[in-house]
């Protein structure tokens, strides 16, 4: 007898990979292949309709046929490890900047990983921010707001994401052709403390130094790490924004999804 093991293996390839149809599949008034079949349509059509949901700009730029056809490749490639779907589609960036039909599109890799961030920012359980308070120490490391990803963007994707999720439109036209796609990108956090995903560009010293704290750095080490005259008040601004969760003298642990890309 077949370990079930491997009948589920080969039930899986056969889902995705359009692979020969497992014996233990009987047909009956519907063929093994129309069952199969079946489990295809439903498997891809759900995993694509989260990519989707998940990826809303990316679909806009390139339209819904175009991302269906991206988005079968990928799920073919990349099938969910979880059964939650709001974890699906990390690897969904780097699948685009690998697309060969997707080359002339520099930008489009950026916008999803945007949309990454601000997808795991929404869905990340709300955490209260550090009340500066508890800075008491030059010694002191700060951990990273669970919800808190730094992306140096070379592209302006920020600015096409934006536009290109304006429901007007007449306005989503005219906002992305005022962009430049070649133009230089921009440092970006994407943070959600209350609830409400924000994106927020950083100058370059705001966000070497919000690398270095969420890095695991001392303090004292970063603010070293930027000019003297500017350190206090990009302190000030990260402290404010929420970008930490909480102050202490232990080194910070690793946080559960690289802050900084």
């Amino acid at each position: 007898m077949t370990a079930l093991h491997e009948v589920q293996r080969r039930f899986r390839d056969a889902v995705l990979h359009d692979a020969s149809v497992p014996a233990e599949i009987l047909g009956g008034r519907v063929t093994a292949a129309a069952r199969l079949s079946i489990y295809h349509n439903n498997v891809f059509g759900n995993l694509t309709e989260a990519l989707r949901l998940t990826y809303p700009a990316v679909q806009r730029l390139v339209g819904k046929a175009f991302f269906a056809a991206a988005a079968s490749r990928f799920i073919a490639a990349h099938p969910p490890a979880s059964p939650d779907l709001y974890e699906y589609g990390a690897d969904f960036p780097a699948f685009l900047a690998g697309l060969e039909t997707a080359a002339t599109l520099a930008y489009l890799p950026d916008v999803a990983r945007l949309e990454w961030a601000v997808c795991r920012a929404l869905h990340t359980p709300l955490a209260p921010a550090l009340d500066p308070t508890e800075i008491t120490d030059p010694d002191q490391v700060l951990a990273p707001h669970p919800t808190l990803a730094l992306l140096d963007l070379p592209t302006p994707a920020r600015a096409i994401w934006e536009a290109v999720l304006s429901e007007d439109a007449d306005d989503r036209a005219a906002a992305l052709s005022a962009i430049d796609p070649a133009a230089p990108g921009e440092p970006v956090a994407v943070l959600c403390p209350v609830g409400v995903p924000m994106v927020r560009v950083l100058s370059p010293a705001g966000f070497a130094l919000a690398a270095a704290l969420a890095g695991g750095a001392r303090l004292s080490d970063a603010l070293a790490s930027v000019p003297a005259d500017q350190a206090p008040a990009l302190l000030g601004a990260l402290l404010t924004g929420g970008f930490f969760g909480h102050a202490s003298r232990e080194d910070a642990p690793e946080p559960s999804g690289a802050p900084h890309e």
